[in-house]
């Protein structure tokens, strides 16, 4: 490779980092939502976590912070 093509690979990683780290606040969102409907309905965080691949104390806060 050289250095014109090295530079043109960085800018389109560097463009598909900014593109992915300005969607995954909507990809949070929508998780964050799915757990407290989880919740809602009953579902323990455990189960939650498991489905969602986070722990289970993440979960809580993510459950805390939508009711303060």
């Amino acid at each position: 490779m050289n250095t014109t093509t090295d530079e043109t690979t960085q800018t389109n990683m560097l463009k598909l980092v900014r593109y992915a780290a300005k969607n995954a606040g909507v990809a949070t969102n929508k998780r964050d939502a799915a757990i407290r409907e989880a919740h809602n309905a009953g579902a323990s965080l455990r189960d939650i976590a498991k489905e969602s691949g986070i722990s289970h104390m993440s979960v809580k806060r993510i459950i805390e912070r939508s009711t303060n």
